[in-house]
C-alpha cells in the first residue's frame, strides 16, 4: 500500500467548503470606485427592473423574499446581490429556463439562492470577466453555476444540488483563466463538468460528494479543440456513485468515479482525498480523442471497486501516475513508468456508454431532488462591489490561483 499525508488536506478543503465549519469572514476591501444601490423591491420593484435601473459598477440590492422571475443580465460591471442567501430565491417555478442569464462583462452575482428552473441555475454565457459567490443553486433541470465561452472568473462559497448534469460547469473557451475554489457539489449527476475548457485553470480546496462523478474534464465532441490543462488539486472528493441522482444521458458514462479526466490532456490531479467509489477514485480514458501527457499526482485514493487509479485504452502518450497513496491499479503496476492503459478499464465506460444509449440507467425526476441545508451567508451584504475576475474574491483564503 503506497500512502501520502492527507489531514492537513482534507481539514482545510472541508472547513472551507463550510462542512465543518465556517471561520469568521471579515468584510472584503473597499473597491474604491463610487457605485449607487439599486434596493429590490424598494427602488424597483422587481430584480430584472432592478438590473435594468442600473448602470456599471451599481449594486442591486435585493430584501429577502422569493422572485418568480428569469433575469437577463446586459450591462456591464453590475453586482447583483442578495441581503441574505438562504432568504433570497430566484424561483423557475419549473417553468423558466434560466435564474441569472448574464451576457455583459465583468459581473459578479453574490449572495442568493436559483431554484426550480428547467435548464441553469446562475449562467454566464460569452463574458470577459465573471464571479459567482456565496450562491446557492438548486434543483434545476441541467446546471447549477455556469459559464460558457468566457474568461477571467471565479466560483467561490458556492453550493450545487440536484442538478441533472452539472452542478458546476466550465465549457468550451481556452484559456479560461478560472478558478473554482471553496465549493460544494452533490446529488448532482456530475459535481464538475468541464468541455473542452482548460488554461490557466483550477478546481481546488473543495468537496465533491454523492454525486454520479466527482470532477470530470472531458471532451465531449469535436465542436471545440479537445480537453486540456486544468489543475485539479486539494479537493475531497468522496462516493460519488450515487444512483439516486437526475441523469442526462450524456452524463451517465461518467458514472462512479471520483475525477474522471475524459478525452483530456496536459491536465495534472494533484494532492487530493478520493474515496468510496464503484469504479474508480481516479481515471484517466478515451473519449472522442485518446488522453495524453496527464499528471496524476499525490493524492490518496482508496476503497475502489475496481481499481483507485485507472487508464483505460486508447491511453495516448505521456500519462504518469507518480507517488500517489493507493491499494490498486488498472493496469497493475500503474506508477512504474509512462503508463499503458488497460482493457479492463476500457470496458466499463464502454457498457456504460452503451447503457446512456439504450437509456437504460435509473431515470430520476430533477425535480424530486432534496433541498439542501442552509448556507452559510455573506458576513456583509452591503459593503461596496468587488470586481468580477479570478483575482477578486469576497470570500477568505488565496484569491490568484
Amino acid at each position: 500500500m503506497h500512502e501520502v499525508p492527507t489531514r492537513r488536506r482534507f481539514l482545510r478543503a472541508t472547513a472551507g467548503a463550510g462542512l465543518v465549519g465556517l471561520a469568521g469572514c471579515g468584510s472584503p476591501e473597499e473597491s474604491g470606485r463610487d457605485h449607487r444601490t439599486v434596493r429590490v423591491p424598494a427602488d424597483q420593484p422587481s430584480i430584472q427592473a432592478g438590473v435594468e435601473a442600473a448602470s456599471a459598477g451599481d449594486l442591486v440590492l435585493i430584501a429577502p423574499g422569493v422572485y418568480e422571475e428569469a433575469v437577463a443580465v446586459t450591462t456591464p460591471a453590475v453586482t447583483l446581490r442578495g441581503r441574505d442567501r438562504n432568504a433570497v430565491v430566484l424561483d423557475g417555478g419549473y417553468e423558466r429556463s434560466d435564474g441569472v442569464d448574464v451576457e455583459a462583462d465583468g459581473v459578479a452575482v453574490e449572495n442568493l439562492t436559483a431554484r426550480h428552473y428547467t435548464e441553469t441555475g446562475v449562467y454566464w454565457d460569452d463574458v470577459e470577466g465573471f464571479r459567482g459567490s456565496y450562491l446557492t443553486a438548486h434543483t434545476n433541470g441541467g446546471y447549477g453555476i455556469y459559464a460558457s465561452r468566457s474568461r477571467d472568473g471565479r466560483f467561490e462559497r458556492c453550493y450545487a444540488s440536484g442538478h441533472a448534469d452539472a452542478g458546476f460547469y466550465l465549457g468550451r473557451n481556452h484559456p479560461f483563466e478560472t478558478v473554482v475554489t471553496n465549493v460544494v457539489a452533490e446529488r448532482n449527476a456530475l459535481g464538475y463538468s468541464g468541455t473542452s475548457a482548460g488554461g490557466d485553470l483550477t478546481i481546488r480546496d473543495s468537496v465533491w460528494l454523492d454525486n454520479g462523478a466527482g470532477i470530470v474534464p472531458h471532451t465531449l465532441d469535436r465542436a471545440d479543440p479537445p480537453q486540456r490543462d486544468t489543475r485539479v488539486v486539494d479537493n475531497v472528493v468522496l462516493r460519488n456513485d450515487n444512483a439516486e441522482v437526475p441523469v442526462r444521458a450524456h452524463t451517465y458514462p461518467a458514472f462512479g468515479t471520483g475525477i474522471f479526466v475524459w478525452g483530456g490532456s496536459e491536465n495534472v490531479v494533484e494532492g487530493n482525498l478520493v474515496a468510496d467509489h464503484e469504479h474508480c477514485g481516479v481515471a484517466v480514458h478515451h473519449n472522442v480523442v485518446p488522453p495524453s501527457d496527464n499528471l496524476i499526482r499525490g493524492n490518496a485514493v482508496r476503497d475502489s471497486g475496481l481499481a483507485d487509479l485507472a487508464l483505460g485504452v486508447p491511453s495516448g502518450s505521456g500519462t504518469r501516475f507518480r507517488r500517489n497513496g493507493y491499494e490498486t491499479s488498472l493496469p497493475a503496476g500503474i506508477e512504474g513508468g509512462e503508463a499503458t492503459g488497460s482493457e479492463r478499464v476500457a470496458s466499463v465506460y464502454e457498457a456504460q456508454e452503451r447503457r446512456a444509449e439504450r437509456r437504460a440507467f435509473p431515470q430520476n425526476d430533477w425535480r424530486e431532488s432534496a433541498p439542501p441545508a442552509p448556507q452559510p451567508t455573506m458576513p456583509d451584504p452591503a459593503v461596496a462591489p468587488r470586481p468580477a475576475g479570478k483575482n477578486a474574491t469576497v470570500g477568505i483564503g488565496r484569491s490568484g490561483e
